[in-house]
C-alpha cells in the first residue's frame, strides 16, 4: 500500500516540537515526572515513525534514549544538568537526521558520527544506572560557545573521547551562566558570528577577577587579522580555523591544560 511520506515527516516535526517544549521546562529546572513522560512519548513516537520509514539507526539510538528516560522515571538515575544538556543536543540531532531523509540524503558522515556519539553517551548513563558508577571528578572541564550545532557536536565528540568534561552553549549569555555555575578550565569560543554575544561574554569574564585567568581558544572562519588582534587583546591563548582538525585541537588542549 502506498503512503504519503509527508504525513510521517509532519508527525516527526510535531514530536520534535513537543520534545523541544518539554526540554524548555527541563532546562528551567522542572524535572517532574510529567515532563519526563512528555519527553518519553515524543521520543517513542519518533522511534516508531523512524521504524516505518526504515531509519534504523535513528530507531536504535532513540531506543537507548527511551531506556535512559525509563531509568530516570524508575529512580535508578537522577535527571541533572548534564543529562538535560544531552537531551537538548539529541533533539537537534533528531531534527538534522529527519531533515536529511526528507531531502533524500541517506548517507551523511556527520549524522553517522553523531549517531555513534549519542549511543555511547546514552550507554554511559545506562551503565551508571545499572551499576551505580560514580563519574570521575578530576577531569578538566571545557566550555564550548558556538552557535553552529554541528560544530559544537564535533568539538564535544573530540574532547569527550580524549578524557575531558564538556559544557556547551549556543550564545554568550548562556556561556557566561555556565562559567558562573561551574568550574571551567578552558573556553573554546566562536568569534566569527557577531549575533551570539561572544565578545560581550569574554569581556565580562576578563573583567571578573574570579574568572579572568580562564584560558581561551578562539574559533574563527578564516585567518582574519582583526579577530586575531582582538584575541591578543583579550589574552586568548590560541585560535583555530574551521573546519576543526582534531589533531590540532588536542595539541592545543594538551599544551594549555
Amino acid at each position: 500500500m502506498e503512503f504519503d511520506q509527508n504525513i510521517f515527516f509532519d508527525e516527526f516535526n510535531n514530536k520534535v516540537i513537543s520534545l523541544e517544549n518539554a526540554l524548555i521546562d527541563l532546562k528551567n529546572g522542572d524535572y517532574s515526572t510529567e515532563v519526563i513522560n512528555e519527553m518519553f512519548r515524543a521520543i517513542h513516537t519518533i522511534k516508531s515513525t523512524s521504524d516505518l520509514l526504515g531509519m534504523f539507526s535513528l530507531v536504535g539510538v532513540t531506543h537507548k534514549a527511551e531506556d535512559l528516560l525509563d531509568d530516570i522515571r524508575n529512580k535508578k538515575l537522577s535527571m541533572d544538568e548534564n543529562i538535560c544538556g544531552l537531551f537538548i543536543e539529541f533533539k537537534d540531532y533528531i531534527a538534522l537526521a529527519i531533515k536529511n531523509v526528507s531531502m533524500g540524503i541517506f548517507d551523511d558522515e556527520v549524522v553517522e558520527s553523531l549517531t555513534i556519539y549519542f549511543e555511547k553517551e546514552f550507554e554511559h548513563y545506562l551503565q551508571i544506572a545499572q551499576n551505580g558508577l560514580i563519574e570521575e571528578e578530576d577531569k578538566k572541564t571545557i566550555l564550548v560557545v558556538e552557535d553552529a550545532t554541528i560544530i559544537r557536536y564535533m568539538i564535544k565528540k573530540i574532547v569527550v573521547e580524549n578524557g575531558y568534561n564538556v559544557y556547551m552553549a549556543d550564545n554568550g549569555d548562556d556561556g557566561y551562566q555556565k562559567v558562573l555555575n561551574h568550574d571551567i578550565d578552558l573556553i573554546i569560543c566562536d568569534l566569527s558570528t557577531k549575533n551570539i554575544g561572544s565578545r560581550e561574554m569574554l569581556l565580562k569574564i576578563k573583567q571578573n577577577i574570579q574568572y579572568d585567568q580562564i584560558p581561551i581558544i578562539m574559533l574563527i572562519d578564516y585567518m582574519n587579522q582583526d579577530l586575531i588582534n582582538y584575541g591578543k587583546h583579550i589574552g586568548a591563548k590560541a585560535w583555530l580555523t574551521k573546519p576543526i582538525k582534531s589533531e590540532k585541537l588536542l595539541m592545543m588542549l594538551n599544551k594549555i591544560l
